[in-house]
């Protein structure tokens, strides 16, 4: 089967984990982190405080909080964008918070969509919180994939 490759960095219990994912051809990113695995194979990987890369990593599924996808991919497989409304929310998880834009259809409440989802979401526009020592490190990214499964909880903000 062939595969295309991505970057991607994955925030996980230990920290930040880089490398390359291996995806199906012709399969988006966000579709993929959905599927059916257990496990993500990953090559040429950086490890929290591990001074050399590793060539092969199976890292578990649930073990991923955030994926933070590399600039490179072209096949991101968002929803279409059709009479989807914007929500800005707050995503809490272990080590820390995301807080951004989420995209849901039209009548659909942040709570009924991701209170009972096992999956990844795309959030906007964000910005990643995350309680790394020394000290605490914020970010700005056009676009992350929080864990729906492995988050403690979600709020919807007030828009400004």
């Amino acid at each position: 089967m062939s595969q295309s490759t991505t970057t991607v960095r994955l925030f996980t219990p230990t920290g930040w984990v880089i490398g390359t994912m291996h995806i199906p051809e012709g399969m988006g990113l966000l579709p993929f982190l959905n599927g059916e695995e257990a496990f993500f194979r990953m090559t040429n990987v950086s490890l929290p405080e591990q001074p050399r890369t590793i060539p092969f990593l199976a890292l578990q599924r649930k073990a991923v909080l955030v994926v933070v996808p590399g600039e490179e991919d072209a096949s991101l497989g968002l929803p279409e964008e059709d009479g989807r409304e914007r929500h800005e929310v707050a995503c809490l998880f272990d080590g820390g918070l995301v807080m951004g834009t989420l995209r849901l259809p039209k009548g659909v409440r942040v709570s009924d969509e991701l209170m009972h989802s096992q999956e990844f979401f795309a959030i906007e526009d964000c910005t990643l919180g995350i309680d790394a020592s020394p000290e605490p490190v914020m970010e700005a990214e056009e676009l992350v994939f929080v864990h729906a499964a492995e988050m403690f909880g979600v709020a919807e903000l007030e828009p400004d």
